[in-house]
Parts: structure tokens; sequence; C-alpha cells
């Protein structure tokens, strides 16, 4: 595939333009005649807060996106994105590194294989 993100247009009309990485921890567009994208859009951040599967050239609506939602996606794909920094494993840590890894899996800065 020559680019790495496809931009479209909302599928509900709105106008806006929804911009679609491509990447292990973004979406995935499949092309069999028909085109599919995955995982589903949520367009937490525009005002319609459309939310849809693109499948094999449909559109498949979920309901609409709330703003928690919304926040809880974008601190996944926030951290997603973050290079995984080794942590050692739960009944190997110190007290303190437990501590310190709770903190960081809390506020989202952090992802190990604990996580998965």
């Amino acid at each position: 595939m020559q680019f790495e993100t496809a931009v479209h247009l909302c599928a509900c009309g709105c106008g806006s333009k929804v911009v679609t990485p491509f990447g292990p921890h973004d979406w995935t567009l499949t092309f069999d005649g028909t085109v599919s994208l995955r995982p589903s859009v949520g367009n937490g951040q525009q005002q319609c807060r459309s939310h849809y599967y693109v499948r094999s050239d449909r559109i498949d609506w979920l309901p609409r996106i709330s703003a928690a939602a919304s926040r809880v996606a974008s601190s996944r794909d926030r951290a997603a994105h973050i290079e995984a920094i080794p942590q050692p494993l739960a009944g190997q840590a110190s007290w303190w590194g437990r501590i310190w890894y709770r903190m960081q899996r809390s506020s989202g800065t952090s992802r190990s294989k604990l996580d998965e």
C-alpha cells in the first residue's frame, strides 16, 4: 500500500474529514473488490458524534459515541502508540515498583505485556 493514512468524509454527511491512519495500533483497510475499514470509526471529537463500521462498501451504524467513550478511546489510542517500556512482572517487582507500575497504568502512560 502506497499510503499509510486514509481520509474520508464522515458517513453521516456532516462534511467533516475523518483521518484514519493505518498501522498495528490503528486502522486496517482491506480491499477485496469492496472496501472495509477496521476497527470502527468513532467521531467523538466532531459535533455529529457518529460511530460506524465500513464493511464491504457499506456503513453499519453504531450508537453515537459518548464524550466519555471518546475520552476512553483516545486514552487507549495514545497509550498504544507509546513505546512499551519493559515492566517487571507483578510477582517480581518491589512494592515501590508495583506502585509505580499501577500509577503509570492508571494514567495511561504505559502499557506492557501485563495489559494484554
